[in-house]
């Protein structure tokens, strides 16, 4: 039997079809198991994005009221209360309630942007406390991390703690880092004040001058430069 052109192309046409279709069949299980997997993965993403934003938002909300206490006023004993305002009797009970306020949210939400802050803040609390190896450790750690605005006010912090031990050097090393790599939250002309400071109390008045002259240079006009020029005077 002949077949004509058409049929020819038909024929070829269903035979190609039903090796699809046989093709479907055999992998059809291992397409469900891709399918149900891909369906599975953006649950996972949508969950995963709804927890983390759900714990940045309870770890935020949480830093806010750690910091109204952080910041909360001093009244003299027998002071009535002015509604429900917080107040403390004294700078130290303010800062032991901070202090706890700040672990507990870092302990709770470590990994999250403002579980990080609370651990600076927690060490920003035990320098002021006089805890400075605590400090130390606590600010150290924050300096490390990837958050560059957060890790430089950690390092500008600590640099603080080793000035109240005794270990400028320590001090003078972090700072110059600092100037190297300003960031918004730190910028240049803070940690050059703060280097310039050490060698004024290290009585090394030079190193102290020339760093004012920089500053007054960078910023020629507005309140930095003035500030600078105002030391520079200081030190003649």
């Amino acid at each position: 039997m002949r077949y004509t052109r058409h049929e020819l192309k038909q024929d070829k046409f269903a035979a190609t079809a039903a090796e699809a279709i046989q093709e479907v069949s055999v992998h059809r299980s291992m397409i469900i198991r891709s399918a149900a997997l891909i369906v599975v993965l953006a649950l996972v993403a949508s969950g995963i994005y709804w927890y983390v934003n759900s714990r940045e938002l309870q770890a935020t909300d949480a830093l806010g009221q750690a910091l109204v206490t952080y910041s909360a006023p001093i009244v003299p004993p027998g002071t009535p209360q002015q509604g429900s305002m917080i107040t403390f009797g004294s700078d130290h009970e303010r800062l032991i309630a901070s202090k706890n306020a700040f672990y507990a949210i870092s302990d709770k939400y470590g990994w999250t942007a403002s579980g990080q802050y609370a651990r600076y803040f927690a060490g920003i609390t035990e320098r002021e406390l006089g805890n400075y190896k605590v400090a130390e450790d606590q600010l150290r750690a924050i300096s490390n991390i990837r958050r560059k605005a957060l890790a430089a006010l950690a390092k500008y912090a600590l640099a603080a703690v080793y000035r109240d031990e005794n270990r400028n050097s320590d001090a003078i090393g972090l700072l110059q880092t600092l100037i190297e790599k300003p960031t918004i939250t730190v910028p240049k002309a803070a940690s050059q004040f703060a280097l310039a400071d050490i060698y004024v109390s290290d009585h090394q008045p030079d190193k102290a001058k020339v760093i004012y002259d920089q500053i007054a240079k960078d910023n020629s006009k507005g309140p930095i430069a003035e500030m600078a020029k105002a030391r520079l005077d200081g030190l003649k």
